[in-house]
């Protein structure tokens, strides 16, 4: 589940502002973190593969100074150890940001058992007061049929103590004429787009992701859709 950089943009300047720390949850590329690095934010993102670690290290702090080099944390976990990786990043974040895909379970590695029972209790976990948990997401197929994953993971984040505020349709192509435009997507974004739909369907392209924000109280609950500070989202 792809971030573009006008999203990675947009979410970033948003919801952080200079030297706020920005967490990347196994990312499929560097796009987010090097957006991070590139607006003045710190960053850490934990992956799986090696590879994709070093090309995130390489494209976030290529030609950058010392001190930006010294912002940016890579590191490498398995899918079970992710949030241990990142313990000790705990209410630090500005803003965190996880994908949920029709082939991810959700998160089982705990720092301390996740006594809310939410699966995204570990991302809330890593949010400063007034921080913000993006999950980027779309239509699932459960046993051959769509799925809605937007209403679950909405009650899995209240159940985590945070505050829903909205949900952006990122389309993924260009409109024309009231019409996404599948054919202009670059070919590395469609291919990691391309999601098998049945024996008779080869492949289907996402013409978009569903990308839910919520925001961790400052001190107490605050009704939903209220930004905190007021200033935040927009």
């Amino acid at each position: 589940m792809p971030v573009t950089g006008r999203l990675a943009r947009q979410l970033i300047t948003t919801c952080t502002r200079a030297d706020d720390l920005v967490v990347d949850v196994h990312p499929a590329d560097h796009t987010l973190v090097a957006n991070a690095v590139v607006l003045g934010r710190r960053v850490s993102t934990v992956v799986v593969d090696p590879v994709v670690a070093g090309v995130i290290w390489t494209r976030a702090t290529s030609g950058r100074d010392e001190a930006d080099r010294r912002g940016v944390e890579v590191r490498i976990a398995r899918v079970e150890a992710t949030y241990v990786a990142l313990a000790h990043r705990r209410g630090e974040a500005a803003l965190v940001v996880v994908r949920r895909t029709c082939d991810a379970e959700p998160d089982t590695a705990s720092i301390d058992g996740s006594p809310d029972g939410s699966p995204l209790g570990e991302p809330a976990a890593l949010l400063a007061p007034g921080g913000h948990l993006v999950v980027v997401t779309g239509l699932h197929l459960t046993q051959g049929r769509p799925h809605d994953p937007v209403p679950g993971l909405i009650r899995e984040a209240q159940r985590a103590g945070l505050v829903y505020l909205q949900h952006i349709v990122a389309v993924h192509g260009a409109v024309r004429r009231r019409q996404i435009v599948l054919s202009l997507l670059p070919t590395h974004i469609a291919a990691r787009n391309a999601q098998p739909v049945s024996s008779h369907v080869l492949a289907a392209l996402r013409a978009h992701a569903d990308v839910l924000i919520f925001s961790k109280p400052l001190t107490s609950p605050v009704s939903a859709g209220a930004c905190p500070g007021g200033e935040e989202e927009r």
